[in-house]
């Protein structure tokens, strides 16, 4: 089911987001590569582990950040 169309779907899928953004941001300008580099794997293996939620958003959330 869509992320729009499921209430506590949607509200899952925000505090994933949520935890993956404040881990970003609590990386500063002093922190090595490999530290950014474990944030992003972390961030997709909690992308993953919602995935079934809305597949359609996760897949392209987990591209994107294959991308970068």
């Amino acid at each position: 089911m869509p992320y729009t169309d499921n209430p506590e779907h949607k509200r899952i899928i925000d505090c994933v987001l949520k935890q993956n953004a404040l881990m970003f941001a609590n990386l500063g300008s002093d922190s090595s590569r490999s530290e950014y580099d474990k944030a992003k794997l972390k961030e997709r293996k909690k992308l993953r582990s919602i995935h079934e939620l809305d597949p359609e958003k996760i897949n392209r959330l987990v591209k994107d950040s294959l991308d970068d």
